[in-house]
């Protein structure tokens, strides 16, 4: 039993050691930078959709991409784990290494004798009177905003200090927002549905599918929600729906804003809310926000049973799909009009672009292309609406006004003054000294001692 009472002490010391240590601090932030980095740069696939990605890799690179966490890297088990790892680390550093020292910003100084004054950085005596003592002294200390005590005919005296507090309001801040982003993680979430006008969506778990599903309700959709692999949240049980979209374009012929005009309703079917947004203007709704992402003419496919919903490119004329096979061959899939009822595949050579005929799905089939399945289910204009929700987003600027606030705080100083009575010599030792902008701190001491004398 004493063995492991000790070795539990002696667990707890070490996890308290290496968690309140800078180095992992600094270790964690690079790597969590790293990581920020790569999420940035690669497309999220609720923000993207599915079809997006693996029009954008090819269907091997995506699976690949996916099983490493990379199609969605802010929710992740990996970026979980180092999140909070690093959560920990901010914590046991806050409360063991900096808010213990917060008392240093109201203590008084070190008493300090006579000699102690004298090797002060800056010094003086001062001649006793019967108008010039110890209170005197004081008195003009507190003229100057100084905090005194005297004790046993010492004077101490002390002004600032409040920048020792800098380090323990940015940490407070960091907390803050480290609180946030755990609220966020823990149980927000976010996701994208594409529909088309006169159709809805409701957000909805389902699981590792990623892709939407038909709800009970024909002209509705189930979109999935992306979360963290640990999650608390709730899912609203709001149906969006769609009652226009529409394309904006400007002379050329070239988009110049997509249009959506959006009802939300509840339970009930009771709408709640109703707005026609456009990119950058979204409709917020209790905590939901929804974006416009995207408008277009869409494929219907699928690869191996898997429906995904491709965006069409007009590419001389012509409504195309690349997706990528390898580094030096794509496939071409086009899709032949004027009903769009037939789909034609090839394969293309990235090198000489070079294309071979490869076949055709008509509509509602299926063609089997070496491993994969493709099927083709005919073309739809649709908008592409990105949803989420950061019920810890509340907490941001505050947050951040904290470290900001902290930082600012940081650039103060502690002045220190001490003086004692020689009664020998009949004489106040005064010295002084400041743990910052000690120039500025050695004029305003020789100004005390200067108005000191002249009152002699």
């Amino acid at each position: 039993m004493i063995s492991l009472k000790k070795y539990l002490k002696d667990f707890k010391a070490a996890f308290l050691e290496e968690f309140s240590s800078v180095k992992l601090a600094i270790t964690l932030f690079i790597f969590l930078a790293i990581t920020t980095l790569i999420g940035t740069v690669l497309p999220e696939e609720p923000m993207v959709g599915q079809a997006e990605l693996i029009k954008k890799y090819g269907l091997q690179k995506y699976h690949l991409l996916k099983d490493l966490g990379l199609t969605d890297v802010f929710h992740s088990w990996w970026y979980l784990a180092l999140l909070t790892t690093l959560g920990l680390n901010l914590i046991v550093a806050s409360f063991r290494r900096v808010f213990p020292k917060c008392y240093l910003a109201f203590a008084w100084p070190v008493d300090l004798k006579e000699e102690g004054i004298k090797k002060l950085p800056i010094n003086c005596e001062l001649e006793l009177n019967e108008s010039f003592n110890l209170k005197a002294v004081e008195q003009k200390l507190k003229n100057k905003n100084f905090r005194t005590k005297t004790e046993n005919g010492k004077l101490l005296a002390v002004k600032g200090g409040w920048h020792r507090l800098g380090a323990s309001v940015t940490h407070i801040g960091i907390l803050t927002l480290l609180f946030g982003t755990a609220i966020t993680t823990l149980t927000g979430f976010n996701g994208m549905a594409q529909v088309s006008e006169n159709e809805g969506f409701y957000l909805a778990d389902l699981g590792q599918n990623t892709n939407q599903v038909k709800s009970v309700e024909p002209e509705n959709w189930l979109a999935p929600i992306s979360k963290m692999p640990v999650w608390f949240g709730r899912v609203p049980p709001y149906l969006v729906k769609v009652n226009k979209t529409w394309r904006v374009d400007y002379e050329s012929g070239q988009p110049k804003q997509w249009y959506s005009d959006l009802s939300v309703f509840d339970k009930k079917k009771t709408e709640v809310t109703r707005k026609t947004i456009h990119v950058n203007e979204p409709l917020e709704f209790m905590g939901l926000d929804i974006y416009q992402s995207n408008w277009g003419k869409f494929a219907l496919l699928s690869f191996n049973n898997e429906p995904a919903t491709v965006p069409l490119e007009n590419f001389h004329g012509e409504e195309v799909i690349f997706l990528p096979i390898s580094d030096d061959v794509g496939l071409k899939l086009k899709i032949v009009q004027p009903k769009s009822d037939v789909l034609e595949l090839y394969s293309i050579s990235r090198i000489n672009e070079k294309q071979k005929y490869l076949g055709s799905i008509k509509k509602n089939n299926k063609l089997q292309l070496g491993p994969i399945n493709i099927g083709y289910a005919g073309t739809q204009t649709l908008t592409g609406l990105q949803f989420k929700s950061n019920p810890g987003g509340i907490l941001i600027y505050p947050g951040l006004f904290l470290i900001v606030s902290g930082v600012f705080i940081a650039f103060g100083s502690r002045k220190q003054i001490w003086a004692a009575i020689n009664t020998t010599s009949n004489k106040i030792i005064m010295g002084g000294n400041s743990d910052r902008a000690k120039g500025k701190f050695f004029e305003e001491f020789e100004n005390i001692i200067s108005e000191l004398s002249l009152k002699r």
